[in-house]
């Protein structure tokens, strides 16, 4: 993949003069204006260019009206899929969604009755959390496997916890927030135990783009055809290029039986074509967003080395294994010994860092914090000095 050298990944977008989510709530959140925000999935990087060109040579009409979404645009995410994954996907199969939360909702709507049991595999997005007790559903949670800060998949687990009330999962894939990219046969071995019991998995794999060397993300419906037919993805540009406040995704649904019931709960609710916006930045993406994807990448790895050499250095008490894919450094601050208010605590006065508490995340993420890695490496350099400032303050 050709490398956009031209792109500034280090200039900083000043986003206090926006609404944007990260800054407004600081005070809400941490207690203080001051902190550094740094939890929010959402980067600090300039949305690319092209993207923005063409929102604002769209913008120059007059008219701001209802527009379909072309076939077009889904063909660009059909030959980006194809290309990067090696999967094909069919127009037919695709629906446009404001949010890849909303599309689970919809799949939780579905494909399940209230009282059922719909599987998480914790420590995981919270939205999955909400988005299954919302519906009057019952979590059932499979929690990783950690060595070493190296997480896992539970099968036995899994097996042992699953009956006849089990009828969905919710995948992450890649991993938010521990950031695995799953092997092949990890999903293989998963689509097994789910088919055997007759699950339904939503995976999201909305960070799917942002994989580093080394590892390959595989979209869990291009296993084998039996797992396609039972698996409904959640896609989008958003996190990959940093234009999630256009709330533009897909949900990709293969199988013929599970679309017709998908789309019943879909039309319930009316999600529409999207934003006029929100149709050209997704198609515009895809088509033109390869090189500089690229460059994001090697910015993205240059922070996470920074990142991992100066904890191993200066702050051994905490450590993070780098991530294989998304943007999020997941903190293990266990050998420091504090209860988690205490951790936040620590994170939130002391180092002046605002950073997700890991039990948010699911209370087997006690002693974990995550922290976002998507800024300029200036924001990344000015959150180690305040880290080892305040470590040092307390003599870990």
């Amino acid at each position: 993949m050709k490398v956009d050298n031209k792109v500034d990944f280090n200039k900083a977008p000043d986003r206090r003069t926006t609404n944007a989510e990260k800054y407004v709530y600081r005070e809400k959140l941490f207690g203080s204006q001051e902190v550094l925000p740094m939890w929010v999935a959402d980067m600090d990087i300039e949305t690319p260019s092209f993207i923005m060109d063409a929102v604002q040579e769209r913008a120059k009409h007059s008219v701001l009206g209802y527009e379909e979404a072309t076939d077009s645009m889904f063909e660009a995410q059909i030959d980006w899929v194809q290309k990067h994954y090696a999967y094909e996907m069919k127009r037919e199969w695709m629906f446009m969604s404001p949010s890849v939360v909303g599309s689970i909702n919809v799949a939780i709507k579905a494909f399940s009755q209230e009282g059922d049991k719909i599987i998480v595999q914790s420590p995981v997005y919270p939205k999955f959390y909400s988005s299954v007790t919302n519906n009057d559903r019952v979590i059932l949670e499979n929690p990783l496997k950690e060595k070493d800060g190296y997480f896992s998949m539970d099968f036995d687990a899994l097996e042992a916890e699953i009956d006849e009330k089990t009828t969905m999962m919710i995948l992450c894939s890649p991993h938010n927030p521990v950031g695995r990219v799953w092997h092949e046969d990890e999903l293989t071995r998963l689509g097994e135990i789910c088919s055997k019991h007759n699950i339904i998995i939503v995976a999201d794999e909305v960070h799917s783009d942002l994989i580093y060397k080394g590892f390959n993300h595989t979209p869990l419906a291009s296993i084998s055809k039996e797992l396609e037919s039972r698996t409904i993805t959640c896609y989008g540009p958003g996190k990959t290029f940093n234009m999630a406040g256009l709330a533009t995704s897909t949900v990709v649904v293969p199988s013929d039986a599970l679309r017709v019931k998908f789309k019943k709960a879909y039309e319930s609710i009316y999600f529409g074509d999207g934003t006029i916006f929100g149709q050209i930045a997704f198609e515009t993406a895809y088509l033109e967003g390869e090189s500089w994807l690229a460059g994001l990448i090697a910015h993205l790895q240059g922070n996470i080395d920074y990142l991992e050499i100066c904890l191993k250095e200066y702050m051994p008490s905490i450590t993070m294994r780098a991530p294989e894919g998304t943007y999020l450094g997941w903190l293990d601050c266990r050998r420091l010994g504090l209860p988690q208010e205490a951790l936040e605590e620590f994170f939130y006065k002391e180092a002046k860092l605002g950073l997700s508490s890991g039990t948010g995340f699911g209370k087997v993420a006690e002693g974990f914090m995550r922290i976002n890695l998507a800024t300029p490496r200036a924001t990344v350099e000015e959150a180690v000095s305040r880290l080892h400032t305040a470590y040092a303050a307390r003599h870990f």
